[in-house]
This record gives C-alpha cells, structure tokens and sequence, in this order.
C-alpha cells in the first residue's frame, strides 16, 4: 500500500513528476517512458503515482497543458508589444508561433511522433472537452477582434483557426515535401496564409 505524503510533500512529488515526465517524454517519446521511470526517479514506489496522476496519459496532458499555456503566454506577450496587424506582422506571428514550437521539444516530440491521437483515446472525455475549450478560448476572441476591426477576412473563426493550426502539420511532412527545399515552402505557405487571411487597408474581401 503506498505510504501517506504530507500536503507539502505531496506537491514537491508532483511538481518532480511533472518535471521529469516532461524531460523524459521529450527525450524517449510516451511509449518508452513508463511509470516505473518517473517513480524512480522520485523515489517513490511505483503504486504511488496513481496518488498523483490516475494514468501516464492523464500525467502527460497535464504537462501537454503547460507548454500550451505558456505558448499562450507568450503569443498573448508578442501580440500586446507588436502594433497593428498587417500583413507583415502576421508573418512575423506565424514565423514566431512556428519557432516556438520547433525549440518545445515536447510539443515537437508530440506532433512528430504522432503520439497525441493515442494517448487522447484513454483521457476521460471531461478532459479533453476542457482542453478544447481552453484553446477556442484563446483563438476566438482574437480572430474575431481582427475580423471587426476589418483586419482579418470574414469567415468562420473555426476554418480560420485550422488554416493557422495546418501550418504545425508540415513539418511532419518534410522528407515528403522535400527537404532541400523546405525551407522555402514553408515561406511561401506563411506568406500565403497571411495574404489569404489579412486585408490590407482599403482591400475588399
């Protein structure tokens, strides 16, 4: 039976997981990290874990969360410091939310190694509802701000939403595309989504 944590305590674990779980499912991917890994390296018994986290999975989306917030965090950041939308500066949006997520080895780990789609399967459906939500939360409001300040086109925030997610799908692509030239293409698909969606002053749709 595993032992009894003080409240203290029980949140330095916790936070170590979290920690450690993110440095080793950036490292050796969800499959090849198992819990006997994380509890380890805690030095807790194994059966403990479930003290803090029902499942691997339910530990992985709550690191998931936190690199997705602090990604927010960061755009919200950029966005308050950046002036006005133009065409340019959603560019520059783009090229920095691409940025950010090439340097996140965990969230890069997590589209590369298509990990997501499984590990989704055995959350509690509460879960991922919340998450959808959180993260309708942060786009809508911005599309739709651009939208009736006349900066961004007028279509459904959720089709404009997936043209913005589709660029973070390339990048598994790359071998496909053609790696020598890459580089390129995701310029000319950068550019592309920014003049597909922002209007310039005195463009019409």
């Amino acid at each position: 039976m595993p032992r009894a944590f003080g409240e203290e305590e029980k949140e330095q674990i916790q936070n170590f997981l979290i920690e450690k779980g993110k440095e080793l499912f950036s490292l050796y991917g969800f499959k090849k990290t198992g819990v006997s890994d994380l509890t380890s390296a805690a030095g807790i018994a194994q059966g403990s874990f479930y003290l803090f986290f029902n499942s691997k999975e339910e530990l992985y989306f709550e690191i998931m969360e936190r690199e997705e917030k602090n990604v927010r965090e960061k755009f919200v950041h950029w966005l308050n410091n950046s002036g006005p939308m133009t065409r340019s500066r959603f560019r520059e949006f783009l090229r920095l939310a691409l940025n950010i997520f090439q340097e996140n080895h965990f969230l890069r780990r997590l589209m590369m190694e298509n990990e997501l789609t499984e590990i989704l399967k055995r959350l509690p459906p509460d879960l991922m509802d919340k998450h959808a939500k959180r993260d309708a939360a942060f786009m809508e409001p911005l599309i739709r701000h651009w939208q009736e300040t006349g900066v961004m086109i007028d279509s459904s925030p959720d089709a404009i939403a997936g043209v913005i997610r589709s660029l973070f799908i390339l990048p598994l692509y790359q071998k496909e595309i053609g790696e020598e030239v890459f580089t390129e293409v995701m310029e000319l698909y950068i550019s592309s989504i920014a003049c597909g969606l922002i209007m310039e002053t005195g463009q019409t749709e």
